[in-house]
């Protein structure tokens, strides 16, 4: 990892914070509200080329995390929230309890990168949000943008 910024609504949150030092991302945070099912996330995964200024999508999904997090399936996603829970107090069920949930010193580990994924310059947005991505109904939680460099 080589940086990371996100921006919270206060209605769900009473605060968030996400940093990311020698490589290894701690986030803390404060739940107003309880998770509840429907709460979903839009995940875009982002590489720049060589000698390119702009970032390129590669893959993006819509998933519910509620669903994703108590599935028996799994998936990549599956995969990456296991191996965070064992440096945080996540939970896998929903609803989430208001409360202070916090993870430290998580690496993502080359076993954890898809094979589609090159080495490059990577971009990781994702928003989390209730209601239908881009409708009437969406409503915003949080946004995380996170940049990391994926080698050999």
């Amino acid at each position: 990892f080589v940086s990371g910024n996100c921006t919270f609504n206060g209605k769900f949150f009473k605060n968030f914070s996400l940093t990311i030092v020698d490589n290894l991302m701690n986030m803390e945070m404060h739940l107003n509200r309880p998770i509840q099912r429907g709460f979903k996330s839009h995940m875009d995964i982002q590489l720049r080329l060589a000698n390119a200024k702009r970032f390129q999508s590669v893959f993006n999904q819509i998933s519910d995390v509620c669903a994703v997090t108590s599935s028996m399936k799994n998936t990549l996603f599956k995969s990456w929230f296991k191996d965070m829970s064992r440096h945080s107090n996540f939970m896998y069920n929903c609803p989430v309890q208001v409360g202070h949930y916090y993870m430290h010193n998580w690496q993502m580990g080359s076993s954890m990168t898809h094979k589609f994924l090159i080495p490059g310059a990577y971009r990781g947005k994702v928003t989390f949000f209730y209601g239908k991505y881009g409708a009437q109904s969406y409503e915003e939680t949080l946004k995380l943008t996170i940049d990391a460099n994926l080698s050999n």
